[in-house]
């Protein structure tokens, strides 16, 4: 069975994407948007588990609720400088727009000196009950312990 987790959307600019899935050696977050992507991998899999109970537990009347991940990936390059790939990814109900549900992405860089902004992708109004029912499919198909941090 693939276990995934994902909102995938269009808008006048091309095809956008969040999706949780496994790559063959670790779990990652593949974020996208009509002009790139890119990837991170979670620290482990008990972080995957909490995502998907984050999105089982979305509430469905407005109140606040909000869970964060942060991902990050360091690499040396060729010329032996760190290059680390950060990452923040959040589940939950806007509280300054009605309390509509989003998933929100947002990535930066650091290397040396050197700071600068990667990819943001928004996904507003995703289909609540397609991803509760991907995360439910989820934790059923790869249960383990579970600790959500709230």
């Amino acid at each position: 069975m693939d276990l995934t987790l994902h909102c995938h959307w269009r808008d006048r600019n091309g095809p956008w994407a969040l999706t949780v899935s496994h790559n063959g050696r670790a779990w990652e977050l593949f974020a996208a948007t009509p002009v790139g992507s890119e990837s991170l991998p979670f620290a482990d899999p008990d972080e995957v588990r909490q995502l998907a109970q984050a999105l089982l537990d979305l509430p469905a009347e407005p109140e606040p609720y909000e869970f964060e991940w942060q991902l990050s990936q360091t690499e040396v390059t060729r010329n032996k400088r760190e290059f680390t790939h950060y990452a923040t990814f959040s589940i939950g109900l806007d509280p300054s727009d009605g309390h509509r549900p989003y998933l929100a992405y947002q990535s930066y860089f650091h290397w040396g000196q050197t700071s600068a902004l990667g990819l943001e992708v928004i996904c507003e109004d995703p289909p609540v009950d397609d991803l509760r029912a991907q995360a439910h499919a989820f934790l059923t198909g790869f249960p383990g312990p579970t600790h959500p941090q709230r």
